[in-house]
């Protein structure tokens, strides 16, 4: 019988073990583009990359060339020397990463490609469709509501691929401990399943359940005990909190909750839609997605 916690001030739950599955990733694919500080978002890719037996991928997105005044109005001959200056930088920058990069790799002693997009390109999202997870910074700050999406959001929404968005001035490089927002819903349950390799080999995971009597759809008898259950026979060792929010934005308890149990990793259904060039997340979704300090998986 998989145990539950219906305050916080609930006993200790004992956890719940049941041997080991064979979920496996075999392919990590991790966006660079070529602005942000990438050292701790390749550690963390790299890591799990060893610990899982992965081929670690990076796709580096060249970033658009920095252009001066005087570049900016030449002419003839000019432009020519222009497009080779741009050219040589582009290539200078693309080189410091790639160092980085198979600094990680060595370090970590795992298989490794290296991709390389030009500025612009269309063809990004088509890396992330035949990965078994993705990493990617995510934007700074939510901006506006509703427009076209930057390249996390839209992966995150259109992929079809778990990824995992990693927030800036993170450091986390491994992750022991997990807390797994469930609902119920057909995003949460494609959540779990996505992140079951990664759930087999943490050492505590915990499943959040919040407001379930609001919609109780799915959850059966004991909110939480199926899904645990679930995981508990892929060898991962769960324990079930259930909470109400009390009218507290349930974005904000959910990572209220991750720093309680100190976890590594928050995983959870991406909530969200497209409608013309509209790109709406729901606003739980938006709130972790944006505020989170710790490394966020989502699937849709």
């Amino acid at each position: 019988m998989v145990n539950k916690r219906s305050t916080l001030s609930s006993p200790e739950p004992a956890a719940l073990n049941v041997g080991r599955g064979t979920a496996e990733l075999g392919e990590i694919v991790v966006f660079i583009d070529g602005h942000t500080e990438t050292s701790p978002i390749l550690e963390f890719a790299g890591t799990l990359a060893q610990e899982h037996g992965a081929r670690l991928i990076s796709v580096f997105m060249q970033p658009e060339p920095a252009a001066t005044p005087p570049e900016m109005f030449a002419r003839g001959k000019g432009i020519v020397d222009v497009i080779e200056a741009h050219q040589a930088q582009l290539q200078g920058i693309e080189a410091d990463y790639r160092t980085q990069f198979e600094g990680i790799v060595r370090r970590h002693g795992i298989r490794s490609e290296w991709r390389s997009l030009p500025y612009l390109s269309n063809e990004v999202g088509v890396h992330a469709y035949y990965a078994d997870l993705v990493v990617i910074a995510r934007p700074e700050s939510a901006g506006q509501t509703a427009g076209p999406p930057s390249l996390a959001e839209s992966l995150v929404l259109s992929s079809g691929r778990p990824i995992i968005v990693f927030p800036p001035r993170d450091t986390v490089s491994r992750i022991r401990r997990i807390l797994v927002a469930w609902n119920a819903t057909r995003e949460s349950i494609r959540a779990v399943a996505d992140a079951l390799p990664l759930l087999v080999k943490a050492e505590a995971v915990e499943v959040l359940v919040v407001d379930h009597q609001r919609h109780p759809e799915g959850h059966g008898q004991e909110p939480g005990a199926d899904i645990a259950r679930h995981m508990a026979r892929h060898g991962a060792r769960v324990e079930v909190r259930r909470l109400s929010s009390g009218g507290e934005d349930v974005g904000r308890l959910l990572l209220s909750q991750a720093a309680a149990f100190r976890a590594d990793l928050l995983v959870m259904g991406a909530y969200g839609h497209t409608h013309l060039r509209e790109w709406m997340f729901g606003s739980v979704t938006r709130t972790v997605l944006y505020e989170a300090s710790l490394p966020v998986l989502m699937s849709r």
